[in-house]
């Protein structure tokens, strides 16, 4: 079975990228994946280059293994469906760079990058904030008491 969900869940890239798999591993802050590509041309690096709408991330450099394979665990601040490219660095620094795929196109459990959304976090005031909002009600009730004196004590003696 695990193996028929591996098959389902991997992606084919153009040349000389090939098929691309991943897992996702680590649910701390964030996501940590791990992934796999098979490449077909020989690079001196290859790097993991994520991106969203809205940001960019440092790249992410894999390890090759004598299969042709490159692989490696890539770390994700939030865990949410974001892109990724894979760029193939040749001798020479010549630089090419794979199509555009997200997590869940290569096998990472949807409900994992875009499960069911958390509630937000019940707000709860600490000790230290409820003393403050408790010294500031006793200073304005202090100095509306310190004017009603003022004021009573004068309109009393006129």
């Amino acid at each position: 079975m695990h193996f028929i969900l591996t098959i389902l869940f991997m992606a084919t890239l153009a040349a000389p990228f090939g098929d691309v798999e991943g897992s996702a591993v680590g649910l701390d802050s964030g996501v940590t994946v791990e992934m796999t590509v098979k490449v077909t041309q020989t690079f001196e690096a290859v790097l993991v280059r994520p991106f969203s709408s809205f940001e960019e991330l440092p790249p992410t450099a894999l390890v090759f293994r004598d299969d042709g394979t490159w692989e490696g665990l890539v770390r994700f601040p939030t865990a949410t469906d974001w892109s990724f490219v894979f760029d193939g660095i040749a001798a020479g620094g010549v630089v090419t760079r794979s199509d555009a795929i997200t997590l869940t196109e290569i096998g990472v459990d949807p409900v994992v990058v875009a499960g069911v959304p958390e509630r937000p976090a019940a707000r709860t005031l600490s000790t230290t904030t409820l003393w403050l909002i408790a010294a500031f009600v006793f200073a304005v009730s202090a100095l509306g008491a310190l004017g009603y004196w003022t004021f009573a004590s004068r309109s009393d003696s006129t």
